[in-house]
């Protein structure tokens, strides 16, 4: 009788633990679908939170002839990182908030084919990085771009430049073809990596999710189409909250609600802010505090323009 009950029980147990469902996958919260974008940019207000466009300072150095790429520093509030186009070496520029002259970073394993814009962490497990985005390709011929990421340091050019430690070489390619493209982005709040093309009539945006392979090529994901064209230069403020693409002539601004995908944010109509325009303006980049904003041109000796928001 006693094995009987044990028998019925080891069966009961058996059938409910098979009964029982499938543990739940948890949902990614930053996810992104691919969405195509509609508002129409014959609707964009003016935002009139900022204060008069001013004139920082001209660029000092005149071997930064083609700045374009620029992001501030995380361990000062008035430097600035820049780089030259292709035909450079592997170098970065350091700059001042009035253009001054600091002194320049060589990136070992990193190269110079055609980069167009830099990029930066924040705060990756307490460290920064800094991303260079080899990413132009004027003709739309190459199977593969190259961004290249390193850890920023409270760098020292007391003794002259510095060299960093030797870069990771994320190399990616398009799901859809070769691009030419002018804009990187970093999302400091998941780390995930976005390109977002020039050329075509309606620019598209690229994820790479994070954390980055540094061994094999990456096939990026499309993740939205824009409805106007030209994207130059871009940035994501260091808080996550402030977003801008600008073509040559125009700037546009989004304010990002906190936890929001970048697509979802992209998806809101976004309103004008103020641009002084420049012969071949590349260069975009929030401050570190994020109250404001500098642009330079490509040319030698170009001036640093800064806008800066208002505060109630």
């Amino acid at each position: 009788m006693y094995k009987t009950v044990i028998c019925i029980f080891i069966l009961l147990i058996s059938c409910k633990t098979d009964s029982q469902p499938e543990p739940k996958v948890k949902e990614d919260h930053w996810k992104e679908d691919y969405v195509e974008i509609s508002y129409s940019m014959s609707g964009v207000s003016n935002n009139d939170n900022f204060n008069p466009i001013m004139k920082a300072g001209l660029v000092e150095n005149t071997e930064l002839k083609e700045a374009s790429g620029l992001v501030h520093c995380t361990f000062r509030n008035d430097w600035l990182y820049s780089h030259n186009d292709g035909g450079d070496y592997n170098r970065i520029f350091v700059l001042d908030t009035n253009g001054k002259n600091v002194g320049h970073i060589i990136v070992p394993n990193s190269g110079n084919r055609d980069s167009e814009d830099i990029a930066i962490d924040p705060d990756i497990d307490g460290q920064s990085f800094i991303y260079w985005g080899d990413i132009g390709d004027n003709d739309g011929k190459y199977a593969e771009i190259i961004v290249y990421r390193f850890p920023e340091k409270p760098f020292d050019f007391s003794l002259g430049n510095v060299t960093a430690d030797a870069a990771d070489r994320i190399v990616l390619n398009y799901p859809d073809g070769a691009r030419d493209a002018e804009t990187l982005l970093i999302d400091p709040w998941n780390h995930h990596m976005y390109v977002v093309s020039k050329r075509e009539a309606k620019g598209r945006v690229y994820r790479v999710d994070f954390p980055f392979d540094t061994e094999n090529a990456t096939t990026m994901k499309k993740v939205a189409q824009l409805p106007f064209s030209g994207i130059v230069a871009g940035d994501i403020s260091s808080d996550g909250h402030h977003i801008v693409l600008k073509t040559y002539v125009q700037a546009f601004y989004w304010y990002r609600e906190e936890g929001e995908t970048l697509t979802k944010a992209l998806s809101r109509e976004p309103t004008q802010i103020p641009y002084q325009f420049e012969t071949q303006g590349e260069s975009f980049c929030w401050s570190k505090d994020a109250n404001s904003y500098y642009t330079i041109s490509e040319g030698k000796n170009e001036p640093i323009y800064k806008m800066t928001i208002k505060r109630k």
